[in-house]
């Protein structure tokens, strides 16, 4: 049975929650964590009525009488450097929410820990845990993708009505705006696909009068010489999202969540049939395979290897931004896994 702790007991922790309350056979949610009290209490009567309660990090982390294996973050963004630190420094696997960090240099602290503690780091991003994106990274791998020409990524929110007020528009606590947030998923959706660093950026951002980002647009060159596009709009009354990826072989359609998946080759459109472990509780959650990964059956889907790719990008757009000109994006060692 894998201990975790949840750290963080706001809104989007209901979703961890639930995904892990299927789980009860396989982990145990030993302890809660959330500065406001009546927070851990809900959660508790909700969700895990044998759980701790503790309103400090550090204080859950230091009782060794929980007996932990991992931690589970789900708390603001600037806030996820320092409690994933703590939890590996103590030997703990992390699962942390996105972004991993607010800048490579934390990411590179962050991967050296965990090649130095052995334990694992996963971010739960949704997309590389579903069968959709198990398939294209089947396809990318045998080399059926061919060589990949461009590849281009949309998503537009109304983030910014909907964030208004919050902690996700104060820069101190977000570090970042829509880019960071709900852009995020689809920066990473792209790095996670091309599993390619990004070398080259041009970005631009608007703020319409936010605190934050709202608005943005990027071009991007990969190490291997694809060229791709990103547009974010966090000022639009509806959500969607979608990804192209155009090579010399293949035009494959998804989005950022892997809910649609279209291949085209120069002779036919296919719309390959892909189902998850129906019978598996859990199944095609970021929570299941982080569970896995510590009991040794399974790879991490999202490992720390994706975090550090991002960050790089997502400093290098903006700095880009602030610059108003393109800017080199700082170099990712070859080992980073």
């Amino acid at each position: 049975m894998v201990r975790l702790a949840l750290v963080g007991c706001g809104g989007y922790a209901r979703i961890h929650a639930g995904n892990l309350k299927t789980l009860k056979d396989e982990a145990q949610v030993a302890a809660l964590c959330d500065p406001m009290a009546e927070r851990t209490a809900r959660f508790k009567q909700e969700y895990f009525p044998e759980a701790a309660e503790y309103d400090a990090v550090e204080r859950m982390l230091d009782d060794s009488s929980l007996k932990l294996d991992g931690v589970v973050l789900v708390t603001p963004h600037t806030a996820h450097y320092q409690q994933a630190k703590a939890a590996l420094q103590r030997g703990l696997h992390v699962m942390v929410e996105k972004p991993m960090v607010t800048s490579v240099e934390q990411a590179y602290d962050l991967w050296r820990l965990v090649k130095k503690s052995g334990k694992l780091l996963c971010i739960s991003y949704q997309a590389p845990h579903t069968a959709e994106y198990g398939y294209l990274a089947g396809l990318r791998d045998s080399g059926d993708w061919g060589k990949v020409q461009v590849i281009n990524g949309w998503v537009s929110q109304g983030w910014m009505q909907g964030t208004t007020g919050l902690w996700r528009q104060d820069l101190a606590i977000s570090g970042g705006g829509f880019m960071y947030d709900t852009g995020a998923h689809l920066l990473n959706a792209i790095m996670w696909l091309m599993n390619d660093p990004v070398v080259e950026v041009s970005c631009m951002i608007d703020t319409v009068g936010c605190p934050v980002d709202i608005n943005g647009v990027a071009t991007l060159r990969f190490q291997n010489g694809a060229l791709g596009s990103v547009s974010l709009g966090g000022n639009v009354p509806q959500f969607a999202t979608s990804i192209q990826i155009m090579t010399d072989r293949l035009l494959i359609q998804t989005d950022q969540y892997g809910h649609k998946l279209q291949v085209s080759r120069w002779e036919k459109t296919v719309y390959p049939h892909v189902r998850q472990e129906l019978d598996t509780p859990g199944a095609g959650t970021p929570q299941l395979n982080f569970i896995r990964a510590i009991q040794g059956k399974e790879p991490l889907r999202s490992p720390v290897r994706y975090g550090v790719l991002l960050s790089a990008l997502m400093d290098a757009m903006y700095e880009s931004a602030e610059k108003r000109k393109p800017v080199e994006v700082k170099p990712v060692p070859q080992d980073i896994d």
